[in-house]
């Protein structure tokens, strides 16, 4: 990596968060599609922020309501929505350019434009998401976790001098070193592929892994691979423990939804409220009770935006064991600041990383470890 200037990638940064947002008066999404289903909910997970409407000038759905908020067109956002902070639900830089010219060319009055969901959020956390900063353990660390917050954003383009591609949850040294009494969960296990690597790193040395699963598809996959494992590391079977689930803040039941065709691309665990493909029922742990009885020591999760609730469901245990932890925290803005803190406040002997393992603002993972 080329010497970076951390002084002033962290000024860089704290003159990008800087934007001030007045949403006192309420927030309005702009568009009613699935990006903005998804940022809605996102939303929803801080109580603080409730949009009170949807703007979307597409004929079919005037009057009507999205998420159980009302749809306004943008000439009824003029009356409805003055002095509100408008917040565009796209990654689509012509969507962003469009919508940002029409905005300003009849703007709603006082109102103010944000143009991504990331940048109100990061704006509105500057200060949570500097401390993070200044809290991560190294410099490639620091730049890595500067330059997603700016390029998603809009800030900034992706340094690709910063992306890991090779070794996703096992890029830090610390989580390569061989433990033989090690016990690994993998929360998202999918076909196996991360479980296989954890075996290579590891030279399969390794007491017990409990693989998290939910769909049936995949889960069939997995299942496969690690009776592969098995014999090719010449483990026991009891040693790679398959879980038909997923993993939660609570144990429930409750239906397995993707909004994709191939069940093999990605599926998440949705309330019934979400338009999605029900795929079928399926039951959601938390980790705190599966392992009430039972140490672990390392937790990689890679879950669908279900990480900060996952982690919720853990506080027990990642309090008594004290984990080396990898998880995903690209899936929500929150999630990229919010993490990190509460692992802090659960175990404040945590140090942490941040490594980018894909060219794009995609595999974004956290590390923490003592």
């Amino acid at each position: 990596m080329t010497n970076i200037d951390i002084n002033a990638v962290r000024a860089e940064l704290a003159q990008a968060l800087s934007k001030k947002f007045d949403d006192s008066t309420g927030v309005a999404i702009y568009g009613a599609g699935d990006t903005a289903e998804r940022w809605f909910n996102s939303f929803l997970d801080e109580e603080e922020i409730t949009p009170k409407y949807f703007i979307d000038d597409t004929p079919s759905k005037r009057g009507t309501t999205f998420l159980g908020k009302p749809i306004v067109t943008f000439e009824e956002a003029h009356a409805l929505c003055k002095s509100f902070v408008i917040v565009l639900c796209s990654y689509d830089a012509r969507t962003i350019e469009f919508m940002s010219k029409s905005f300003h060319e009849n703007p709603v009055e006082k109102g103010e434009f944000c143009s991504s969901f990331d940048e109100y959020v990061f704006c509105t956390h500057a200060k949570e998401i500097l401390d993070v900063f200044d809290f991560l353990e190294d410099d490639l660390s620091k730049a890595t976790y500067a330059n997603l917050i700016l390029a998603r954003m809009g800030k900034a383009k992706q340094n690709q001098e910063l992306v890991r591609p090779n070794r996703p949850y096992f890029e830090v040294p610390e989580f390569t070193k061989i433990k033989f009494d090690e016990v690994f969960v993998d929360c998202g296990a999918y076909v196996g592929g991360t479980i296989e690597q954890f075996l290579t790193v590891r030279l399969g040395e390794v007491k017990k892994v409990f693989a998290f699963e939910p769909s049936d598809r995949t889960f069939r996959a997995l299942k496969v691979r690690t009776d592969r494992l098995i014999a090719e590391w010449g483990l026991y079977d009891d040693q790679i423990k398959l879980v038909k689930a997923g993993v939660g803040e609570e144990v429930y039941h409750t239906k397995l939804k993707t909004t994709m065709k191939n069940d093999y691309a990605t599926c998440a665990i949705f309330s019934e409220k979400h338009k999605c493909t029900q795929m079928g029922d399926v039951t959601v742990y938390a980790i705190d009770a599966y392992f009430a009885e039972e140490p672990i020591s390392f937790l990689k999760a890679d879950i669908e935006g279900y990480e900060w609730k996952m982690i919720h469901g853990a506080k027990q245990v990642i309090k008594r064991d004290r984990p080396k932890i990898a998880v995903c925290i690209y899936h929500s803005a929150f999630d990229m600041y919010r993490i990190a803190l509460k692992l802090k406040e659960l175990c404040p002997e945590y140090k942490f990383a941040v490594r980018q393992h894909y060219c794009d603002i995609w595999d974004t993972v956290l590390y923490a470890y003592v």
